[in-house]
């Protein structure tokens, strides 16, 4: 009679189980099917079955069937800003339960990746929409899903920034830094925001500093940096700095640009247009010393036409044409300059301006004519 009843006992634990696990079944069988309410429904009730609570095959499918209600025309109503946390989390169990060689886990970075995918689309039609929090949420999610991706975490950052959040801005750029990522724009956007939001001058210099070691070669980081060294009168120090460097690596172009840089704001000319020259020697594209020549050459064009104009009549018959005569040339030696910095760079707005000033003022319509049309003039 014990035997009896042991084997009714077991013969019913087993019809429970398989009740169960015909859940998992149908619900797989829904999915297959394309019937994805009716395999949501299945699933939900799988993973929550003390038999059934911990199988990986559950939690698997109960991630695929709603990562696939994400993506589906009819189904996708019925899915909520929640959903790809419920497949995360799935996916998460998944791991938690049969570890990194589990048959289900195998299939997981494919599954990933599209969640990845998915949840970051849903963040760019937020940013598209100037959602600006909805898309943060999403950038989040998709930076959870793929920590070492930095996409989700530079556009984060850019919606951060199109929010006027700043300092959370910041920390993102301040995430993708200590992921690896230390790129030349990273830094600079972060040093722009810490200067928008008027962090300590120690803080933005240290910035500086690791920038630079990470990208030796940025112009833009060495400028900014020489702008604090020379704000605080240190000059001196800003152009030993530089020599040693260029003692150091005496073919980098952009060293001489920077130290011709430094040397124009000292106002020490000479030696400005000497290292520029040299920059351009080095690398024929570069762009800085080319527009930095061509500036210096406009400047003096301009001043020496403002002396010019300040004269009284008298004075401007007898000194007034000479002086033209002269600017005139410093004209004609800029227009080389911009030119060479407009083939480097043909978008610099900037560039293009000076080339119109300057064809204007050596009467070269034609060319006047040619720039305004690229800066948009009809």
């Amino acid at each position: 009679m014990k035997k009896v009843l042991l084997t009714v006992l077991a013969a019913a634990s087993l019809q429970v189980a398989t009740a169960q696990n015909s859940a998992v079944n149908s619900a797989v069988l829904n999915h297959k099917n394309g019937l994805l309410d009716k395999a949501q429904t299945d699933i939900d009730k799988a993973i929550v079955h003390k038999k059934t609570s911990e199988s990986p095959k559950a939690w698997f499918y109960r991630g695929v069937i709603y990562q696939d209600m994400i993506s589906s025309p009819i189904y996708s109503k019925q899915v909520s800003d929640e959903t790809p946390n419920l497949v995360l989390e799935a996916f998460n169990k998944v791991k938690q339960l049969e570890g990194n060689n589990g048959e289900y886990t195998k299939q997981l970075p494919e599954r990933m990746e599209l969640l990845y995918g998915q949840v970051l689309n849903q963040a760019v039609a937020f940013h598209n929409e100037q959602k600006w929090d909805d898309a943060i949420k999403k950038y989040e999610m998709a930076s959870k899903i793929s920590p070492t991706d930095t996409t989700a975490l530079m556009y984060a950052a850019y919606a951060a920034t199109g929010k006027e959040d700043y300092k959370t801005a910041i920390q993102y750029y301040d995430k993708l830094l200590g992921i690896g990522h230390k790129t030349e724009p990273v830094y600079k956007a972060k040093i722009q925001l810490m200067q928008a939001t008027e962090a300590k001058e120690e803080d933005v210099m240290k910035a500086l500093e690791e920038g630079l070691a990470a990208n030796p070669n940025s112009v833009y980081l060495m400028q900014e940096e020489l702008k604090y060294y020379l704000a605080a009168g240190r000059g001196d120090e800003a152009t030993e700095k530089l020599e040693k460097a260029i003692a150091a690596d005496p073919k980098n172009a952009s060293l001489y640009a920077v130290l011709g840089n430094v040397q124009e704001r000292k106002k020490d000319l000479e030696n400005a247009t000497k290292n520029y020259k040299k920059a351009v020697e080095l690398d024929p594209n570069n762009f800085d010393a080319y527009y930095n020549l061509g500036v210096m050459e406009y400047n003096k064009a301009s001043e020496l036409i403002n002396q010019a104009a300040k004269m009284d009549y008298a004075t401007y018959q007898k000194k007034g044409k000479p002086l033209e005569a002269q600017a005139k040339k410093h004209f004609e030696a800029a227009a080389p300059y911009f030119e060479a910095a407009h083939k480097a760079q043909p978008d610099d707005i900037n560039t293009m301006q000076n080339l119109f000033r300057v064809y204007t003022r050596l009467d070269r319509k034609a060319d006047a004519d040619r720039m305004s049309k690229m800066l948009g003039n009809e």
